[in-house]
């Protein structure tokens, strides 16, 4: 019976079809992304069904494990999304409301946001144009301006790494405590060790568009100590005193706690306020056997962002594109274009054409965050100018890399942009 239902299941998934290379005659789309899956996740998630446990228990467990030991940090913590990865994070740092923390103005919303939420000032920086990465001599300004800055969050931009070997010095120099978010860089090494690595705390989304999935949704959060994870466990888990990973194995009462001078059972017992960002087992289950796959992922990412670089390369003089440092091996999660200020045409009209000859493209996340309309309020503390914030706000792009990807589709995305150059010089 279950045979047959994998072979049903997995009968059901999207076959990517050939297309006909001409540009006019395109019948199918070139996703910007696409989650890579078979009847190996699918026997997976049907066998954790199949034992009847629900709910976060040992399939969990063995996956936080698992990651962590592959990243390098001692513990894990799995929860539903990188945005919930990176408010834990920030919440687990436990500063003083008020507090400074340190980011980048320019990116993805849920790197940024989560210092807000935690009731804590943002101190925002540029972006430098050549890596996308923050800009670290605007972080040394930064933190020479406000020597009161407890703490720094930051992206590996598209999997790009950020100097570390300098954050750490200045992190050590100014006693910092560091969140690395690492949700579009699973996978990036740099100084001959994972991103996610080097901070106090390091984040990761699992959302299908991203390197792997746990069946298109999850997030991690790696803490340094024992201490620091219990706390991400426990705001993870509603701001419980007290977090079992599981089922109670031992099914019993525990009035080894009080709560307003009453005994009470420790795992209804709340002394903060949390959340509930925890995940069902069929998740974590799916994410055991995409780790198998990890490796093979990366080198297909690899492999078409090195095709699209050296195909483009030739537009040198309308693009901007990434800059990667010597001691970095980037596992790219998209291939970045800006246009160069010089250039005869604008990215609405390359973009537009792109997606109505079906080549799906995505723009730089939020840009320049403090531009959009929900944070235009928000009180922050900048050091320095946004131009290069501002300039990827209005002149960049983002085309897919992803392993499903073929030679066929990249070469079909080369030409078009070729076309539309032609036409527009």
């Amino acid at each position: 019976m279950w045979a047959k239902f994998y072979r049903s299941a997995y009968d059901i998934l999207p076959k990517q079809k050939l297309f006909d290379k001409s540009m006019r005659k395109r019948r199918e789309q070139i996703f910007f992304a696409k989650a890579i899956f078979d009847e190996r996740e699918i026997k997976a998630v049907v066998d954790c069904l199949k034992d009847g446990w629900l709910g976060t228990g040992k399939i969990t467990e063995s996956f936080e494990r698992r990651f962590a030991k592959y990243i390098g940090m001692p513990y894990a913590s799995l929860v539903n999304s990188g945005s919930s990865a990176n408010l834990l994070a920030v919440r687990a740092l436990k500063l003083p409301e008020g507090s400074k923390v340190l980011t980048c103005a320019a990116g993805f919303p849920s790197t940024l946001s989560p210092i807000w939420h935690s009731h804590l000032q943002i101190v925002a920086v540029d972006l430098d144009l050549k890596s996308l990465n923050i800009d670290l001599d605007r972080v040394e300004q930064a933190l020479m301006k406000h020597k009161d800055i407890k703490a720094i969050i930051f992206a590996h931009t598209l999997g790009n790494p950020v100097d570390m070997k300098r954050v750490m010095h200045l992190a050590s120099k100014f006693k910092l405590q560091i969140i690395e978010d690492n949700c579009d860089g699973l996978g990036s090494e740099i100084y001959g060790k994972k991103t996610g690595s080097f901070g106090n705390f390091s984040t990761c989304s699992f959302y299908a568009s991203h390197h792997m999935t746990l069946a298109g949704a999850g997030g991690i959060v790696l803490s340094r100590t024992k201490k620091s994870a219990f706390r991400v466990k426990s705001l993870k888990e509603w701001g419980k005193e007290q977090v079992t990973i599981g089922y109670d194995r031992d099914h019993g009462v525990y009035f080894d706690s009080k709560s307003n001078g009453v005994p009470y059972d420790h795992r209804y017992s709340y002394p903060e306020v949390g959340y509930n960002f925890k995940v069902p087992e069929i998740m974590a289950a799916f994410g055991l056997v995409q780790m198998d796959r990890l490796e093979d992922f990366y080198k297909h990412r690899r492999k078409n962002f090195k095709y699209l670089e050296s195909k483009l390369s030739k537009f040198g003089d309308f693009f901007h594109f990434i800059e990667v440092l010597p001691e970095a091996n980037p596992s790219w999660f998209n291939f970045p274009i800006t246009l160069r200020d010089k250039a005869p045409f604008n990215r609405k009209d390359l973009v537009e054409f792109l997606e109505n000859n079906k080549i799906r493209t995505r723009l730089f996340f939020a840009g320049n965050i403090l531009r959009q309309a929900g944070f235009k309020s928000m009180p922050v503390d900048l050091v320095g100018g946004l131009e290069t914030a501002d300039k990827i706000h209005r002149d960049s792009f983002l085309l897919g890399v992803h392993p499903s990807q073929t030679k066929e589709m990249l070469d079909y995305m080369v030409d078009a942009i070729e076309e539309f150059i032609k036409t527009h010089k």
